[in-house]
């Protein structure tokens, strides 16, 4: 069940079982990730071009995917918080969308299992 979630989101499960030691721990963690703000605070910012903000709840979001494995969204997140770090909000508006159907794409499927 939770690896087969890892395989929908293009996540490194073993990663995470590693990190995590057992399914029961990174579903609680899953938990965790749903009630985690960062990406609306980037939304939040990003509507608002407030490229300060935004970068900081970019950064945020890409560590929380990070330290949960989800490999996919951590890229893209990393690629967004890069261009707010150089203050190039016109590219990272561009990959936006990318950071929005990837983060669904997650919460989607850690629904499926909680």
């Amino acid at each position: 069940m939770v690896e087969q979630l890892y395989k929908n989101i293009d996540g490194n499960y073993n990663e995470a079982l590693s990190r995590m030691q057992n399914d029961e721990r990174i579903i609680k963690y899953l938990k965790f990730f749903i009630e985690d703000t960062s990406y609306e605070e980037l939304k939040n910012a990003m509507n608002c071009n407030d490229t300060k903000n935004a970068f900081i709840a970019a950064h945020t979001l890409k560590g929380v995917c990070k330290n949960m494995a989800f490999t996919s969204l951590s890229s893209v997140a990393q690629e967004i918080t890069e261009y707010l770090r150089e203050d190039n909000y016109e590219k990272a508006l561009e990959i936006f969308p990318e950071v929005t159907k990837k983060y669904n794409l997650v919460i989607d499927q850690i629904k499926k299992i909680i």
